[in-house]
């Protein structure tokens, strides 16, 4: 117990520093700095341009056909995980009986967590302040190529699955484009450069033909984690509206996504090590933890403004409290995963 203690100064420095910087776009819009335009075309920039180049990068530098063989794990629970939480989300919404018009967004809510940004900068903190990680670079590296191949199978099933639930539409009626989205085409292309050797030495050798590109990549993925985190608390500054979604909802979201979740992921990787399918690393076990109790996908929020407007003030409100929440929750997360499965 003195060991669990002794961790938890650097759980809060790791989720206290992502959070500031999303209070920094909270501010930001306040002040009319940044207007809701901006944030768009920064939400923008981040999709379709920082965020592939930073999975893309870190994907083709440091993926082997050795390390794919354990990789595995990571769509497979991406699914287990989404499948179970959008069951669960249409079961809350049964018991607790949130407005009509804002039924299906909470349901995609407890479906679909926050799989890429604050994973991403959840890590880049988490193997940065704590001493057990810190001591190896590539950590970082390989933490967002977990995240990177997760989100294989994350993505298609969010612009299928979730995209039919906040529209109401059949999934037959998507297109593929909605699945091949450029975060998806760019680790695709990483994993294509990362195993086969000759691609990989003609963009990732410092003195190959296609470095200056490669570099020029990297230094534009530096942009990732700062930008989606000032549009993540941007989106967060007009707070919640108040009667728009009962407490009990609220209430029953907060608890099954970000505390109960991350519990069942805990002994979800403690069985998966007991019978030898992931390798004993805590490194590949916070990164499930993580995933398993992040907030809803604030993409969410962009889906709804765009097929369901009536629904986006609802579900607003809901990630508001979510998100308050989860300052909390994933530094217990954090600091629990770490303590299990690190000493």
């Amino acid at each position: 117990m003195d060991k669990f203690f002794e961790l938890l100064p650097y759980s809060i420095k790791a989720v206290a520093s992502i959070f500031l910087i999303a209070a920094a776009g909270t501010i930001l819009v306040r002040y009319k700095i940044l207007s809701q335009n901006s944030l768009q075309v920064i939400s923008r920039l981040v999709f379709i341009l920082f965020l592939p180049a930073l999975l893309f990068t870190k994907v083709a530098s440091s993926v082997t056909i050795y390390r794919l063989q354990e990789y595995w794990i990571f769509p497979v629970s991406c699914v287990i995980i989404l499948i179970s939480g959008t069951l669960t989300g249409l079961l809350l919404v049964k018991i607790f009986k949130p407005k009509e018009f804002i039924k299906n967004g909470v349901a995609a809510a407890v479906g679909f967590g926050n799989s890429s940004y604050v994973p991403i900068t959840l890590m880049l903190a988490v193997t940065t302040v704590f001493p057990v990680f810190n001591q190896h670079p590539g950590n970082a590296d390989a933490a967002i190529t977990f995240i990177s191949v997760y989100l294989l199978g994350y993505s298609p099933l969010f612009w299928t699955v979730g995209y039919s639930m906040i529209s109401g539409n059949k999934m037959s009626e998507l297109s593929l484009r909605k699945v091949l989205t450029p975060p998806v085409t760019a680790m695709l292309l990483g994993l294509t450069v990362g195993l086969i050797p000759p691609l990989k030495n003609l963009f990732c050798s410092s003195d190959s033909l296609l470095f200056p590109l490669f570099n020029a990549t990297e230094v534009i993925s530096m942009a990732t984690v700062p930008c989606a985190l000032l549009v993540l608390g941007g989106n967060l500054a007009n707070g919640p509206t108040a009667g728009i979604i009962n407490k009990r909802t609220i209430f029953s979201v907060i608890v099954t996504k970000l505390i109960v979740f991350p519990a069942v992921a805990i002994l979800y990787v403690l069985f998966l090590r007991k019978t030898g399918l992931m390798p004993a690393s805590l490194l590949t076990a916070l990164v499930l933890v993580i995933e398993a109790g992040s907030p809803p996908a604030t993409n969410l929020i962009v889906m709804t403004s765009l097929i369901k407007p009536e629904m986006e003030k609802g579900l607003a409100t809901l990630l508001f409290w979510c998100y308050l929440a989860s300052i909390f929750t994933l530094t217990a997360v954090i600091l629990t995963t770490v303590w299990i499965f690190g000493y």
